[in-house]
Formats: C-alpha cells, structure tokens, sequence
C-alpha cells in the first residue's frame, strides 16, 4: 500500500518519461514566454485551422485554450512547432490542476468534449498528451491510428470509456503508450495489435480490463524494446510458463492486482534479473520458490503489499542489498521483523503499514543509516521505541507509529539528528508530558491525536505550528489558549484539528484558507469570530466547533466561506436567529446548529441547499410553521428539527422530498392533526419520531412501504462520512445518542404521547426488522395482535397508557431478542404469556393498571392456570366480562321508554301537576332570556 512519502519514492515508470523519448528538441512549446523567442516561426495554415476544429468541439470551461487567437499557432498554449518549417509536433493539452468534487469527476480545469477527426492533418504530430481530462461516455477515437508519426502517446486518467481501439497498432514508431487509470469501463479483448508496436519502449495499462485478453502477456512480450511495464489492476491471468526471453529488457514491471495461478509467484520471474522495479501487491500470493528473489541482486524497488508472506521470506529479502525501497503492507501473516533487517544499509523506504507484526523494534534497524520514510504505524508492535533505534536516523524525513502499542521514549532534551517533515503518533504512548524534542523539527504534518498528553502547550509550540499544512492534537487533555494561524501561502489544503481537549478562552480569529478547522468539545467561551479572509482565496471545507461555551449570534461573515461543506456549531449557547444568508453555502452537506438557545422562524432560505444530507436544528427554541421551500432539499439523509417550538401540521410533501432520507425526528413540538399517508412514500426510512406532540387520528395503514424496516439488512451510506453527531432516539424507556457511524444499524418508530386513536394497524406487523416500537400514551384501542410475533428483531416495546383489551398473544413470547416490554395500564386480561424470552422480563411494573391480568410475574395467580381464549369473555379492570356488558346496554332502552310513558301519564290524569310543570319551563325560559340580554348589553359597553 502506498501512502504518504513512499508515494515520492522513484516511480521507475517516470525515469523513462522523457529519457527515452528525445523528441522534444525539435520544435518549440507555446507559452506566453517563449511567443516572443520565436515569433519568426510561421505556422502551418492547415493545422492552424485543424487546432481551431480542435478547440471548437472541446469543452473548455476554464478556457485554458484562450490564447488560440490568431494567425501564430506556434505560440498557442500547449502547442510545440518544428523550429524551421514550423509544422506542429507536440500537443501538450494535460490537465495539471484537477479537481473533484464529492462524488462525482468533476474537474472544472479539465478539457471534455468529444476529439475531432481534424486532429489527422498534423500529419507530423509526434507528442500527443491529453491526459488528466474528462472525455466520458466517449471511446479512444479510432483515427488515432492514423497519426503514423506519434512517438509518445498519453490519454491515462482522461476517462475514456468503452473498448481501446485495435487501430492503435498501427503506430509502429510510437515508444510511449500510456492508456492506463482512463475509466472503470476501458477494455482490450485481444492485445495481439500491441506486438505491431515493435519501438515501444514504456507501456501503461493499469485499471484497463484486460480479463478476456487471456494471452495478452504472450502477446506483450513480444516486444524487443520494452523496458517499462505497468498492469496494475488489469485483472489479467498471469501464466505460470510463459517464457520471459523478450522480457530480459524490463528494468519496471508492476502486475499488482491481477490473477497468479493458484496464488503463486511464476518462477519464470525469477529469471528477469535486469529488474530494477518490480511491484506484486495485492495478488494474495504465498511464499515462493525458495531463492527466488535472491537473483534480482539488481533490485532497487520492491513492492509486495496485500500478500501472504511469513518471516523466513522477510529475513530473506534482507540479502537484497541494493534495495531502497520495501513494501511489505498489509500482509496476512504475523511476524516479527528479523534483526537482519540492519543488512539492508541503502534502504530509503520502509513500509510495514498494517503488518500483522508483533514483538519489539530490533535494535538492527537504527544500523538503516539512509532511512527517509519509516511507516511502522497500525501493527501490533509492543515495547519502547527510545534513541537506541532512532538515534542515527540521520536521514529520516517521515515516520509513522500510529495505532500500535508502542511507548515512545525520548528524553525532552534530546536533539534528533534528522529533521521529520512528517511525524503520526495518533493512538501511541507519548505523553503525559508535550515531547520538548519536536521544538527541533520543521514540520509539514503532525499528528498526536489520543497520545496520552496531559500538559499545557508550550509556547514554542504555538509559533513553530504556524508552518504546518496539517495539524492533529485532538483527544488529549491540552490545556491553555487555543493556538493562532497565520495565512500560509501557496498552500490550498490545511488541516487543524484540537477537538475533545480542555483548551479555555476565546478564539480571536482563524484564517480562511484552513480546509478543515476542528475545535469541537473544548471549554471555549465568547462569540465566533468572522472568518479572516486575506489574500488567499477562502478555502475552509469543515468547521467544527461543537460542544464549547460560545456566546452571542452566529455571525454572518460565515457566509464567504464559500466552498463550507459541514458546520457544526451545536452544543454551545448560541441565541439570535440563523442567518439568512446560509442558503447561499451550495456545497454544504451538514448544517449542525442543534442545542443552542436560536430563535426565531426557520429561514426559507435553506430550502436553496440542494446539496444538503444531515440537517439537525433540534434543540432550540425555532417556532412557526416549517417553510415550504424544504420541499426541495432532495439528497437529504438526516432531518432532525426536534425539541422546538414549531406549530403546524405535518406536511404532506415530506413525503416526496428526498428518496434518500433514513431518519426523521421531530419529536417535542406542537405538530397537530393527522399523519399523512404521503409519509409512506419515505421507503428509505429507518427511524422515525413523532412523539410528543399533538397528532390526532388514525396511525396510516401504509407504513409497510418502510421497506428498510421490512428488511432486517442494514442500510449503508455511501455518500457520508459524518461522525461528530449524536443522534437521539427513544429506546428502553429513554432517550438515547447514538454516533452517526451506527445510524444504519437503527430502525425505530416512536409515536408516543400523541392523541391517536384507533388500532395498531397490521402494516406495522410487516416491519420484520424493527427494533423499536413506542406506542405510549395515546387513546389507542382493540386487540394487540397475534401478528406481533412476525417483529422478530424487536428490542423495545411500549403500548403502556392506553386502550388496550383483550390477552397478551402468546405470539409475544417468541420474540427472542425483546429486551424492554411496557404494557401497563390498558384493560388487558388473561393469564400473561410464558417463555422464551419473557422469563427474564420479571419487573411487574410491566403489567400494572391491567387489573385483569394474572399469572406470573405478578402476584395474582390464575384460577385453574386457565387463560383466555379467543373467543372467550373479556374482563375490564372491575372483572367484568363482556356478556355482563351486553344484559347492562340491552336494559337502558326499555327502562328508558318506561320511565318516560310513566310520567305522561301522570300529567295527562293529574291536572295540577300538569299546570306545575309548565309554570316551571315558563319561568326557566324567561330567566334565560333576561340572562342573554344582560350579557349582551354588558358585552356592548365594553367593546365601545
């Protein structure tokens, strides 16, 4: 695996880049200082007007081809002319600033577009590179072929997509071929047209898929002159008797990722002894032949990361002398690293990156003298690591021990001899003390995250981190003021993360050419302040500043941070309103303001970002209704707008809002009315909070369409990488935080405290994957039905306060992983079921107010052990049954009609009783008359 420096260390494929190819002597190169040099040069007019066709079918949305004006075509930018006869022979159009977005290639530096059949009237076009571009959906054009003059030929990384064209063979003095990393979807079925290009000296295909090209290898060795190799990834069966006879003048062979028969290295390797670069990671090859490598006494590079590999093959690569480079990470096998490792005394790289290496750092290892890069980092290495390995580390440029179990042991005096660039440490014993040895690096890039560090950071410290590109000191216990940034210059990546240590006081100010600013869950105190932006442009991608003590609004200067992708300012004690302003932040995916004391409506303006995943605004004091313009935040995946205000109903289009989103909370607020069925449409969803509020009618019958709660898979977020939340959600009773990472692993529904009515409809019984469901505290009502069983992942059940009646289903017993029950205080009857994992839910509380139930684990026992049935009759909470109830209602009429026939009676016989009683309804109607007039007099005199 290659990262870090020993990305620097020598690419053999490049030594070969232009050595190999003198081509470039003859003809001028287009720049705006070289126009004048050779402004005699006359361009040719019909490749003039070829390059013109050229720039009006590319896409060009940096208009890099600007300076293609004009009658001087050998002055144009990217174009190389013959000095005499001035015909063009280099087009030079490589991107050399890309630059992506999210997800998606998006270089707004890159040419796209589709090549022009013009591109044929450079009839002596010998150098052509359009690599680093964007050309996808379309192929390599055929008519490539055509252009019989070509020497170096580079389309890698430009993304072209479909089959390389066969056509490419006939360019017989082409000696550099580079097709490689140009599209997941690039093929070649047969290579037999690559042994026609008898000159090529280097060939790159990596990533090119070359599976159904099954003698492809044959058909490349074939080729007298190749010196440099690369088929990385090509997925390419790799023969185990080919003979290498053609191959003896390869000095670079890299054919990582590929299929070894039978995960073995071919002996045939062996014999390639010119070798200088040879590279096989990641084929999950075993040991090979003993004395294999033993031959290649001429290699220099050795890359074998992604293998299975034991000790004695690594005590034997010690006699390859003349190695400078070792990558051995991310092997299977658990070793040790052998005292012979001091034998290799030119080695500049080291790699053992996610080694399963256990035991102590041999003392041997301080004898590699010419050591830049040391990567021991993500192992299992035990023991001190103290001046006696480190000490005549002369050369030493970056070394990584994160992630082991290493104490590192240096005296704070001590002076280094080697000056590192890049120091990891994350994870590692370093502290309690801050190491006063680093006041003697210059570092680029430091990283003493969870390093056990309990002290104040020194002030030597605070102006030598004024150079570093990337900074982490997070999860210490550092005390004192937070540290200062100046604006560096030409530097567009910066990295400062001090989050969860006990840094106090204010923040005075941070530049804005900070990538990523990440001070969260410190003691800070005071407002934000605004943002300095100087002469660099603003570049801060995340700002963190969570779980502090700051104070005062939230200042609209944040808003020139334009590329802002995530801001969490959650956790303080913030007031004031949002700004309107945010909505003008397009790339931001997280908007974090949860737990403060804003106010105020919820802007409409955050409807306009579109490019919005996780919105929390839960935890404040938001009130009014939810804007409309929300409707259109469709890549959604988190929508948290709990512990609020907000009075409205639940609209019915966030139901078509966003087919992504997985959680919605809006618990504790004032919603009213129903729950649209529209919400169904959310089949995405996996956790969904309601509680707390108004909510009437019925639960929606649709709530199967959750198909991710159907599902006892987990979801996945592909597209997020999101961690310094919580999430809250109700659970056992409680309210709990879950980490973002483990939001795919919920699936919950929470309708609690709410006026609903009705019963639970059988939709719900079709979430399989369900863990959660709280019911409590509404006025629902009928039988709990047998079809909860079907629950089989529920954790969490709560029907307590409500309407319930009838037995508990037996079918309740069968759910093995329940782990919370409440069901108190409805009319449930009967005798409570038994099993499973119902015997270890022993609290009685479980089943309080539910006067006929009986059995264990309340006291009341059941007469006869005789459970309910069915069909037999139900009991309320004064035992009685519901054949009682029926005699009780059946009487009420005929009683009724009696009572009232009776006193007809009487007034038609009794004629005094008769003047009696219509004296009274004459008398009570003219005290009700008089009542109304007063109060409507009074109500008069008051509102004039």
């Amino acid at each position: 695996m290659e990262h870090h420096l020993l990305c620097t260390s020598s690419s053999f494929l490049l030594l070969f880049l232009f050595s190999s190819i003198p081509i470039t002597s003859q003809f001028t190169f287009g720049s705006s200082k070289q126009a004048s040099d050779h402004s005699n040069v006359t361009c040719i007019e019909s490749e003039r007007r070829a390059l013109l066709q050229l720039k009006h079918e590319l896409k060009d949305e940096s208009n890099r081809l600007l300076s293609w004006i004009g009658e001087g075509c050998c002055s144009w930018e990217g174009v190389g002319c013959h000095k005499i006869t001035g015909s063009v022979l280099k087009l030079d159009l490589r991107n050399t600033v890309p630059l992506y977005s999210d997800d998606d290639y998006h270089c707004t530096n890159c040419l796209g577009g589709q090549l022009t059949p013009s591109l044929v009237n450079l009839t002596n076009l010998r150098y052509l590179d359009l690599s680093v571009n964007n050309f996808s959906t379309f192929q390599v054009p055929t008519f490539l072929g055509l252009l019989k003059n070509l020497r170096y030929l580079n389309l890698s990384n430009a993304k072209f997509d479909g089959e390389i064209p066969h056509h490419l063979g006939n360019l017989s003095h082409l000696r550099y071929l580079d097709i490689g990393l140009s599209s997941s979807g690039s093929t070649i079925k047969d290579l037999g047209w690559v042994a026609r290009l008898s000159s090529l000296e280097v060939l790159v295909l990596s990533l090119v898929n070359l599976s159904a090209a099954q003698d492809g290898l044959r058909a490349i060795s074939m080729l007298p002159s190749l010196t440099a190799l690369d088929l990385f990834g090509c997925h390419l069966f790799i023969h185990p008797h080919l003979s290498p006879a053609n191959f003896t003048s390869l000095s670079s062979f890299d054919l990582g990722e590929n299929n070894f028969s039978n995960h073995m290295i071919p002996a045939w390797l062996g014999n390639l002894t010119g070798l200088l670069d040879l590279r096989l990671g990641d084929n999950n090859l075993s040991n090979p032949v003993h004395g294999l490598f033993e031959q290649m006494t001429s290699l220099l590079r050795l890359d074998l990361w992604g293998n299975r590999f034991d000790v004695s093959f690594f005590k034997s690569l010690c006699n390859l002398s003349n190695l400078t480079y070792l990558d051995l990470s991310s092997n299977d096998l658990q070793l040790s690293i052998p005292s012979e490792i001091g034998q290799l005394s030119r080695l500049a790289a080291l790699s053992l990156f996610g080694f399963n290496l256990y035991g102590s750092i041999p003392v041997s290892l301080g004898r590699l003298t010419k050591l830049q890069v040391l990567d021991i980092s993500y192992t299992s290495l035990t023991g001190v690591l103290s001046e006696d390995q480190l000490g005549k580390l002369g050369e030493l440029q970056a070394l990584f021990l994160s992630h082991s179990f290493l104490t590192l042991n240096l005296s704070s005096t001590w002076v280094p001899p080697f000056q590192l660039q890049q120091l990891e440490m994350a994870s590692i014993k370093v502290g309690p003390q801050f190491p006063g040895w680093l006041r003697t690096q210059k570092f680029e890039e430091l990283d003493m995250s969870n390093a056990g560090i309990s002290d104040a950071i020194p002030s030597w410290f605070r102006v030598l981190c004024y150079d570093i590109s990337s900074l982490d000191l997070s999860n210490n216990n550092l005390t004192g003021n937070p540290l200062e940034f100046k604006e560096l210059k030409n530097n567009n990546y910066r990295f400062v993360s001090l989050s969860s240590n006990k840094l106090e006081g204010s923040l005075k100010s941070f530049p804005s050419d900070i990538s990523s600013l990440d001070l969260s869950q410190n003691f800070l105190t005071g407002e934000i302040p605004p943002p300095y932006v100087g002469q660099m442009d603003a570049s801060t991608y995340f700002l963190k500043l969570s779980g502090n003590r700051f104070t005062g609004s939230i200042p609209e200067d944040l808003c020139k941070l334009k590329s802002l992708s995530e801001l969490d300012l959650s956790n303080n004690l913030l007031s004031g309103k949002v700004p309107l302003c945010f909505g003008s932040l397009q790339f931001l995916w997280v908007l974090n303001l949860a737990n403060n004391n804003l106010c105020g409506q919820i802007p409409s303006s955050l409807g306009n970002l579109g490019a919005l995943e996780i919105l929390h605004l839960n935890g404040n004091k938001f009130i009014g209704r939810l804007p409309s313009s929300m409707q259109h935040l469709s890549n959604l995946v988190i929508f948290d707008i709990g512990d609020n205000g907000l009075r409205d109903t639940i609209p019915a289009w966030i139901g078509g809002m966003s087919s992504n989103l997985m959680f919605l909370r809006f618990q504790s607020n004032n919603f009213y009315g129903g729950i649209s069925d529209k919400l169904c449409l959310l089949s995405s969803l996996q956790v969904l909070n309601l509680a707390h509020n108004n909510l009437t009618g019925y639960i929606p019958h649709c709530f199967n369409n959750f198909s991710m709660m159907v599902s006892s898979e987990h979801g996945s977020i592909l597209t997020i990488t999101y961690d310094t939340t919580n999430l809250q959600n109700y659970k056992g009773g409680n309210e709990l935080e879950y980490s973002f990472g483990n939001l795919v692993l919920i699936k919950s529904i929470s309708l609690s405290t709410n006026n609903l009515v009705g019963e639970i409809p059988d939709g719900i019984m079709d979430l399989a994957g369900l863990q959660t469901l709280n019911l409590s505290h509404n006025h629902l009502t009928g039988r709990i039905s047998e079809k909860i069983g079907n629950l089989k992942r529920l954790e969490t059940l709560d029907l307590s306060m409500n309407e319930f009646f009838g037995a508990i289903p037996n079918s309740l017993s069968t759910i093995n992983s329940l782990s919370f029950l409440n069901l108190s205080h409805n009319s449930l009857s009967g005798e409570i079921p038994s099993g499973n994992q119902l015997q270890t839910l022993t609290d009685p509380s479980i089943y309080e107010g539910n006067s006929g139930l009986c059995g264990k684990p309340l006291p009341r026992s059941c007469p006869e052990n005789k459970s309910p049935a069915e069909n037999d009759p139900i009991l309320d909470d004064k035992d009685h049954g519901e054949f009682d109830w029926l005699w009780f209602y059946a009487g009420i009429g005929p009683g009724f009609a009696l009572g009232l026939v009776g006193f007809l009676a009487i007034l038609f016989f009794k004629r005094s009783w008769r003047y009696a009683y219509f004296e009274f309804l004459e008398s009570a109607s003219d005290r009700i008359a008089a009542m109304i007039a007063w109060k409507t007099t009074r109500r008069a005199r008051n509102f004039h």
